[in-house]
C-alpha cells in the first residue's frame, strides 16, 4: 500500500507471522502527513488530521476491513497545546478517471482507501490573549483621551486646540501599534482561505480607531470655528462611552461566533 499524504515515509521490514489460516503483516511506519489547516477561528478551531490508506490493487481485487475496536491513539501522545477528542478509522472508495494502464478497466479504476482520523481541539488559549491584548490596550487608551474634560478651565481657544492634536497624536499611535501587531500576527497564523478571527479583530480596531480619529477632526473643527467647547466635549465623551461598548459587543460576537462553529 502507500501513503497518499506522506511526505518520504520511513517503513521498516515487514514482520509476517503465521497464525493458523491467518497471516499477520506488520509494518511501522514513520513520516509527516500534509494537513491543510483551516486557522481562521483561532483559538477554537477543530481539526480532522488524517492518514491516508491507499492499497497498490483496485477495489475489485482488494479491499479494506477495518478493525476500529482494536485500534487506538497511544494515551502517552499529549501534543502541547491541543487536545485529542476522536480517532477512528473509515473506508472510503477513491475513483479516478484513468485506469493506470490497465485495460481490463472501463470508465476510470476505484480503489479502497483507509482513512486514519484524528480529532484535535486547541487546549491552550495563551497565544490568543498574547495576541490580541494590544488591540484592548490601545482601543482604551484612546477612548481614555475622550473622556478627559477641560471644559471648566480657563484655557483659551489655542490650548483646547493643543488638546485636540495631542488626542490626534494618541489615535496615531494606537493606529501604528495595532497595524505592527497585525504583521506580527501575520506571521504567526496565517490562512489562505480567508480572514482569521485575530484578523477580524484587528480590522475592528482599526475601524473603531479610523471613527475615533474621525470624531476628533469634526470636534477641531467646530471648536476653531467657534463652537462651544463644553459640548464638544460632552459629545465626545458620551461618544468615546458608545464606541467602547459598541467595540465590546462587536469583538464579543466574533467572538462567540468562532467558538460556536
Amino acid at each position: 500500500m502507500s501513503f497518499s499524504n506522506a511526505d518520504d515515509p520511513d517503513t521498516s521490514d515487514p514482520n509476517v507471522i503465521h497464525q493458523g489460516d491467518q497471516v499477520l503483516d506488520q509494518v511501522r511506519v514513520q513520516s509527516s502527513f500534509r494537513h491543510d489547516w483551516d486557522v481562521r477561528d483561532f483559538p477554537f478551531d477543530h481539526h480532522r488530521i488524517e492518514v491516508l490508506l491507499t492499497p497498490i490493487q483496485d477495489a475489485s481485487h482488494f479491499r479494506f476491513t477495518v478493525n476500529n475496536k482494536d485500534s487506538q491513539v497511544n494515551p502517552e501522545i499529549r501534543p502541547r497545546g491541543w487536545r485529542l477528542t476522536g480517532f477512528r478509522l473509515v473506508t472510503a472508495d477513491k475513483h479516478y478517471t484513468t485506469t493506470y494502464g490497465d485495460r481490463t478497466l472501463k470508465h476510470g479504476s476505484t480503489y479502497n482507501r483507509v482513512r486514519i482520523q484524528i480529532d484535535l481541539d486547541r487546549s491552550d488559549p495563551t497565544a490568543f490573549w498574547k495576541l490580541t491584548t494590544p488591540l484592548y490596550l490601545a482601543l482604551l487608551i484612546a477612548a481614555s483621551t475622550f473622556l478627559v474634560s477641560s471644559r471648566h478651565e480657563e484655557l483659551a481657544t489655542a490650548e483646547r486646540l493643543e488638546g485636540l492634536h495631542s488626542r490626534l497624536g494618541v489615535l496615531g499611535g494606537g493606529l501604528f501599534v495595532v497595524v505592527l501587531n497585525m504583521q506580527q500576527v501575520n506571521t504567526l497564523i496565517t490562512s489562505t482561505i480567508g480572514l482569521t478571527l485575530i484578523d477580524w479583530l484587528h480590522l475592528t480596531t482599526l475601524s473603531f480607531l479610523l471613527l475615533a480619529v474621525a470624531g476628533t477632526v469634526l470636534s477641531w473643527r467646530w471648536t476653531a470655528g467657534g463652537g462651544a467647547v463644553a459640548q464638544a466635549e460632552r459629545i465626545s465623551a458620551r461618544g468615546a462611552w458608545a464606541g467602547v461598548a459598541g467595540y465590546a459587543l462587536t469583538c464579543g460576537a466574533l467572538v462567540l461566533l468562532a467558538a460556536r462553529r
